[in-house]
């Protein structure tokens, strides 16, 4: 069996899935070469609320990581990093996670014709 320290050093090799979750939003941002009013603006996010997240001072509910991701225009696989860097995921069970999924898997960001999306199924938009 592996003892833990050497456990520990294998998944922090890794770099990008030790980073933080505000780190890696911040090298998405950088890799997409966006500014930040740009993603805040797409989705409907405050300027307030976006600061408040990006500086740790506020954990972001799921509504709000989702709406991030979207903002940055993420794939399938960057949103589900950064959601689970909190702890949250976009189950199979959940018909709003499956509608964001496929928005994202379909390169559908356009905030509003996902919350149409999202209301069309009986599922709560974003906020």
């Amino acid at each position: 069996m592996e003892n833990l320290q050497d456990y520990i050093k294998r998944h922090s090799r890794n770099k990008v899935k030790s980073l933080s979750f505000i780190d890696y939003f911040n090298q998405l941002l950088n890799e997409k070469n966006l500014d930040a009013s740009e993603v805040y603006n797409r989705v409907n996010m405050s300027r307030q609320m976006y600061s408040a997240i990006i500086s740790g001072k506020v954990a972001p509910s799921l509504n709000n990581a989702v709406k991030l991701a979207i903002g940055l225009k993420c794939t399938n696989d960057e949103c589900k990093l950064l959601l689970k860097k909190l702890g949250y995921t976009l189950a199979s069970s959940s018909k709003f996670s499956l509608i964001i999924r496929y928005c994202l898997e379909n390169k559908i960001y356009d905030y509003f014709k996902i919350n149409e999306l999202l209301d069309e199924n009986g599922c709560e938009e974003l906020k």
